[in-house]
């Protein structure tokens, strides 16, 4: 982002005001957690938990899944913790408080596809930054949790702009960074690094949500935008993405995807066809399966 569209954007974001801050809970679970593992205080992080009754619930809920339950039930917050692990519990904190943030940002968009394409995307980020021991393990999930972030900004702040942004978009005839650029001459992409900033979310983290589509043009590389980048092209191919289906002309290539996302994890490159394709058919499984729990008919839509 050029430093003029930067300074006017920025102003307008701050002066129109209208923006969420950031949950109290989730500053509380990050600075609880910012310390070595020897120092957590894990009593702490079960007691912010059990304030929020609907997390509390959604721990156990998830706690309890196929997708994660080991042996005997889980029945209370710190067991939920120990079962879970530390990490996966700050993830699901902001998978369940973030969606809550933001009213319908109005036309025919569905707030929850976009937590669904946003919890998929975190999913299959973090399975190949795994696969490939690249990027920072502990933001990978949330640079793809929040890397669309910027949309729900652009939807609440300029609803006229944005209403035309989605018709068009969902036509799938054009990337919608494309129709954003085109209609309000930026994209949610910086938006979404603005609200990073404004969030006093980490440098990598806000770097990864400006360059998810683009991550070749960051001047370091950052292996987190390309690992969001790869993802969120996966997951908008696998039933993961806005709630509509790009055309073939519009998504380009798997290959494509590979090739790009290659140029920042060099090692992706010598995976065959075939080996990648299996690879992210078993990441999207994952994902839909998590997706699905999270937002199933036991709770409420995007609420968690």
């Amino acid at each position: 982002m050029n430093s003029v569209t930067y300074e006017i954007l920025t102003h307008r974001v701050k002066h129109l005001g209208s923006l969420p801050a950031f949950p109290s809970i989730l500053r509380t679970l990050n600075e609880a957690l910012s310390r070595q593992a020897n120092e957590i205080n894990v009593d702490r992080v079960v007691e912010e938990i059990s304030y929020d009754k609907s997390l509390t619930a959604q721990c156990l809920r998830l706690a309890n899944s196929a997708l994660f339950r080991q042996r005997g039930d889980v029945a209370t917050v710190r067991e939920a913790v120990f079962s879970l692990g530390l990490w996966r519990i700050r993830d699901l904190a902001y998978s369940c408080s973030l969606p809550l943030l933001f009213v319908n940002p109005g036309s025919r968009i569905k707030k929850e596809d976009l937590w669904r394409h946003a919890l998929g995307t975190a999913m299959v980020s973090s399975g190949l930054g795994e696969e490939f021991r690249a990027g920072k393990k502990e933001q990978i999930y949330l640079c793809g949790l929040l890397h669309d972030i910027g949309l729900l900004v652009n939807g609440l702040l300029f609803p006229e702009e944005f209403r035309h942004v989605w018709q068009e978009g969902s036509r799938g005839v054009a990337a919608l960074e494309d129709v954003e650029q085109h209609v309000l001459g930026f994209t949610h992409a910086e938006s979404g690094r603005i609200l990073a900033e404004l969030w006093k979310l980490p440098l990598e983290i806000a770097l990864a949500i400006e360059y998810h589509h683009h991550p070749s043009k960051l001047e370091s590389n950052n292996q987190n935008a390309a690992l969001v980048y790869a993802a969120d092209q996966i997951c908008q191919r696998f039933g993961l993405g806005y709630g509509y289906e790009l055309t073939e002309a519009a998504a380009g290539s798997l290959e494509q995807v590979w090739s790009t996302f290659s140029q920042s994890i060099p090692q992706a490159a010598d995976y065959s066809v075939e080996h990648y394709m299996t690879l992210i058919e078993q990441h999207v499984a994952t994902a839909h399966t998590l997706v699905d729990e999270v937002f199933s008919p036991a709770t409420a839509p995007v609420r968690c």
